[in-house]
Order: structure tokens, then sequence, then C-alpha cells
């Protein structure tokens, strides 16, 4: 596959990258899918607990996300130039790195639960139910992030597709034990919401075992006596890489969280309808996350090959994917929005909030997508700071005083801001890229976007 993402038509490669990497995001975010279908069965309750927890668990992997996206670009950089030293030594110091930063982490988390969930605006009834999750999530939580890391650095390697299968397995692994121990079937204790937390806890150990074995197997693991000479220059290049790509990734759930304040402040209801559309929202996204991931490596690579020219067709077939894919969802989230926002709850409030939320947000998802890609560009092309900025921008300029208006008009003025900081952000970031095309005197800067939109249909039209 490295060979691929160096010489092969980009299209196809960022295609053939792309499916399987979505697929393996698809089973990541059926962990909290799925515990959201089977918690929604214990009550609104639960499924207010669970919202709340997700605030901190979506910070959590955002945090390490960022990490793993930084030592990702050093990789992909490091195999385009076919610098195989560099690309072990990376993978060693970013694996031990993101352990004891998540142990770290997690024990912070664990020792300030109730000042964090009170600060939040979780109502005290249901703080036995938060604790009953996040206390087993968090002991956890270090096998989520190492495997994040194991598998970003295997995808910028060119290995996507063994990765991606151990996160589908995952998937299941964690289906299976969350009715399990949840409801208490085939002799296995009755937990509630405790037992959404194990059954997550579960899969992680199965994705910490899988994604070693391959680092293993793939020698990216190897111990050398250069790797204490060079480990704190590699921290360095690291935390310069990383620490952009850190806030940049947790600047989502951070505004997620101030979010959740908002609507703690109309009701616990809203705040579990906005758990389940985030959810779904993800889900659904999950084609656009999967090209954005694809595409970060793919860029790194071939920088570091110095094929400009490749690097250009992939930004081209990103700005194309992120858009026809935010059409497709929208389009499927207004013809069946109501049934899916059944599936997670009977409460008629629950079911209402989530099906108005995405009345109103599904519009901005072209926008949100060229977004999503843009960041994801600049991380690949070593510019960090471009993918930071565009990020607290749209959540500092837009997200957040336009929710704080909107939230004087309640649940649906919220919305609304949610839906014009995602236009806002997606036309600030084609502005910002748009700007670096000129910069860097990339064939891009003259193209006319909307006539190759123009061309597509024509093209899709006379194949019909």
């Amino acid at each position: 596959m490295a060979s691929d993402l160096l010489e092969k038509d980009p299209s196809k490669t960022l295609i053939s990258m792309s499916v399987p990497v979505s697929i393996g995001m698809l089973s990541t975010f059926l962990f909290q899918v799925i515990d959201t279908y089977f918690v929604g069965q214990l009550g609104p309750d639960s499924l207010a607990a669970l919202s709340f927890s997700s605030t901190i668990y979506f910070l959590v992997v955002g945090l390490f996300m960022g990490l793993a996206v930084g030592v990702s670009i050093i990789v992909g950089k490091a195999v385009g130039a076919n610098d195989t030293d560099k690309t072990r030594q990376t993978t060693v110091v970013g694996i031990v790195l993101c352990l004891l930063l998540s142990i770290l982490f997690s024990s912070i988390v664990l020792a300030t639960l109730y000042p964090i969930f009170s600060g939040l605006g979780a109502e005290p009834s249901l703080m036995p139910l938060i604790k009953d999750y996040m206390i087993p999530l968090m002991m956890g939580i270090p096998l989520l992030t190492t495997g994040i890391m194991s598998g970003a650095i295997l995808r910028a390697t060119g290995i996507v597709t063994k990765p991606e299968i151990i996160m589908g397995v995952a998937g299941i692994i964690n289906l299976v034990f969350d009715y399990l121990l949840i409801f208490g079937k085939m002799g296995f204790p009755e937990m509630g919401i405790k037992g959404a937390a194990y059954a997550t806890v579960l899969s992680w150990i199965f994705v910490i075992i899988g994604m070693a074995l391959l680092l293993f197997k793939e020698r990216l693991l190897t111990l050398k006596k250069e790797l204490a000479s060079n480990f704190f220059a590699l921290l360095k290049e690291i935390i310069r890489l990383g620490v952009p790509t850190i806030i940049t990734q947790i600047v989502g759930p951070l505004t997620l969280t101030y979010l959740i304040v908002l609507l703690a402040r109309e009701s616990s209801l809203a705040v579990a309808a906005f758990g389940v559309a985030s959810r779904i929202e993800t889900l659904l996204m999950i084609g656009i996350l999967g090209v954005s991931t694809a595409i970060t490596p793919f860029i790194a690579q071939n920088l570091g090959a110095n094929k400009n020219v490749r690097i250009d067709e992939a930004i081209a077939f990103g700005g194309r994917a992120s858009t026809y894919l935010g059409l497709f969802v929208a389009i499927l989230l207004y013809l069946f929005i109501q049934p899916i926002a059944g599936i997670f709850s009977e409460d008629q409030q629950v079911i209402g909030h989530t099906s108005q939320y995405f009345y109103i947000v599904s519009l901005s998802y072209v926008a949100y997508g060229l977004f999503v890609i843009t960041s994801s560009i600049f991380n690949g092309l070593q510019l960090p700071v471009n993918s930071l900025r565009i990020m607290l921008v749209k959540s500092l300029v837009f997200t957040l005083p336009l929710t704080l208006v909107g939230s004087f008009w309640g649940v649906q003025g919220i919305f609304i801001g949610i839906s014009a900081s995602n236009f806002l952000g997606g036309w600030y970031a084609a502005y910002e890229m748009r700007k670096d095309f000129k910069k860097f005197n990339s064939s891009l800067a003259e193209v006319n976007v909307w006539k190759e939109y123009a061309n597509d249909i024509k093209y899709f039209f006379r194949r019909k």
C-alpha cells in the first residue's frame, strides 16, 4: 500500500484507503451508538447520564487523536522519504508517550468526577448513573488511546485494512457484551449503564492486543541503540506537530461541552436528545471522516517524496467527496430522521428535539464536510497551525457566540446557531485553502470550483 500512495491514481488510491478506514471508524463510533441504543432502553435519565459522560469521553478521544495525527504526519513523511529507522523510532516514542499521558489523564478525571459533571450542569440525581458509567470507562481509556495511536501509525505506513478489521471485530464484541451485561442475559449479571461501560472496555482489550500484534508483525516496534540518542529530538518533533493537532482535535469536544451546558439550562431531555443526535451525526458522516483520515497520510507521503501534482489531485478529490457525501447525508436525514430517532428513545420530547436538530443542522453538512477535509489536508501538508486556525475561528468566532445568542430562543435557537457556524466554518476553511494555493503556486489556484461541479453533474447524466 505504501507504494500505492506514491504511484497509483490518487482518486482510486484514496477511495481504496477511505473505504476500509470508514468501516473501521464505523465500528469505533458504534461503541457509542450501540451504548446509546441499549442505554436508551433504561429510560431518559440513563440516556442523559450517558450524554453528559460523552463530553469527557470525546474530549479524551480528541486529545489522543490529535497526538496520533501529529505522530502519523512524521511517520508518513518518513515512509515517503524511505527512512525506515525514523519510522520505527517515531512509532516507539509515540506509543510510549500516548500510554503515559493517557494514564495520567484518566487518573485526573477519576479524581475529579463530581466537580466536573456538576460544573457541566448535571442534576444530582444523575450523578450515581454518571459514576457507574465513567469509572470503568476511564480505567480502560489507556487501552483505547494506545489503540488509536497504533492504528494511525499503521495507516501512515500504508497498512489500512488490517487495523480496520480489528476495529470491526471490536465493535461486534462491544455489541454482544452490551446486551449481556446491561440486561443480564445468559447468566451474566444485570448491570445497567455500568454494563455498557464494561462491554466497551472489553472490546478495547481486543483492540490493543490486535494492534500490538500488527505492530510487531510489521517490525515497527523494533528497539535499537540509536533510539536513546534520538529520543528527545523525536519527542521535540512530535510536540511541535502534535500540540497544534491536539488543540485542533480537542476544540471540537470542548465546544460540545459548551453546547451541553447551554442545553442543560433548557432540560435534561434536551441534553439526552443532543447526545442521540451527535451519535447519529457522527455515524452518518463516516464517509467524510474516512476520506479526511485517509487524505492526511496520503499527502504526507507524497510531500516526503516531493510529488506535488499528486497532492493537488488528492486535494481536489477531497473537496468533491466532502460536497457529495455531505449532500447525500442531508437528504437521507430529511427523509428518515424521525424513525431513526425513535430507535434510541421512546420519549416524544427526545424524539422531537432530535428530529428538530437534523431538520436545521443537516442543511450545513456540505460546508461542514469541506471544513473537516481542509483541516486534514493542512495536517498532511505539515501545516498544523493552519488547521488549528480554522478550527479556532469556527469554534470561537462562529459557534460559541451564535449558539449563545440562539439560546435566547431556546433549543431551536441553539440548533440554528450550530447550523450557521457550520456554513461559516466551511466558507472560512475554503478561503484559507485558496490563499495557500496562491502562496505555493498550486495548479488549483486557478480552478473554477463551480465549473468543476457542473462538469461532474453533466458527466453523471451522460452516464445515465
